[in-house]
């Protein structure tokens, strides 16, 4: 079992169809993702779902904006926090917001103290909730999407593991059938099966996942793509159970 892992979950798996929050999912991760904080597993949750919890709560007239969006991000993540707090709280654990722009992995100084504090959350048993920072994050300043964030914070702590909550099953061949394993040697004759399609929300699709899963195969790290609203789909790849894709290292990183 994986000590310490980065769960990233995108928009889409957060969501119902009109777009809202599933709070039947998110109470099924804070499940599964407490059972492991029992095991001792130290996680890091990337979150995606901000500006679609804001639109849940108001609704602008006019064109989709950059200030819209802004204010949809604003709203939500007050929203996205209070239900994640509410959820861990149940299982006894607190969680802790982090926001993040691409300036913080840029600037030294930002970057060890992001560093400093997740290990300090991490330490304290409190589990780190880390979302791009939607309200300031335009233009130099956003990541490709929080695919890249997940990377970002797997690489800054060092992390066992990198597991991809998606809307879809892993990365499909030509057959739309799931890739269980890619490997260093197998990456390339895959990426021609990856395509440019996003989901609605969405703003990096496989083009990212699969982006990440190569960089961090470079540095030691795994990396599971599955679906995330499987029903125990943490607790099953956590148990070694094969699910979705698994991107495999040629190395193990030092930790």
């Amino acid at each position: 079992m994986y000590k310490r892992i980065v769960v990233k979950v995108g928009t889409k798996v957060l969501s119902k169809n009109d777009g809202t929050l599933d709070e039947r999912i998110l109470r099924h991760l804070a499940e599964q993702i407490s059972l492991l904080k029992r095991k001792n597993v130290e996680i890091i949750l990337v979150t995606s779902g901000a500006v679609g919890s804001g639109r849940s709560l108001l609704t602008l007239k006019g064109k989709e904006t950059v200030p819209n969006k802004q204010v949809y991000a604003a709203i939500g993540q007050v929203k996205l926090m209070s239900t994640y707090s509410k959820l861990f709280a149940k299982h006894g654990y607190l969680c802790a917001q982090v926001l993040a722009t691409k300036e913080d992995f840029r600037d030294r100084g930002h970057y060890l103290n992001m560093k400093n504090c997740l290990a300090g959350l991490l330490y304290d048993k409190v589990i780190p909730v880390v979302n791009e920072n939607d309200v300031v994050a335009i233009a130099e300043l956003i990541f490709t999407d929080n695919d890249e964030l997940a990377g970002l914070v797997a690489l800054q702590l060092k992390a066992d593991a990198v597991i991809i909550l998606s809307s879809v099953g892993g990365v499909l061949d030509g057959s739309s059938r799931v890739i269980p394993e890619i490997t260093g040697r197998t990456i390339s004759s895959f990426r021609k099966h990856v395509t440019i399609a996003k989901t609605a929300g969405g703003r990096g699709g496989m083009v990212s996942k699969f982006a990440v899963a190569r960089k961090l195969m470079s540095h030691g790290i795994p990396v599971h793509i599955a679906d995330g609203k499987r029903k125990n789909v943490l607790l099953d790849i956590m148990k070694g159970i094969t699910l979705g894709t698994k991107f495999v290292p040629r190395r193990k990183i030092k930790r």
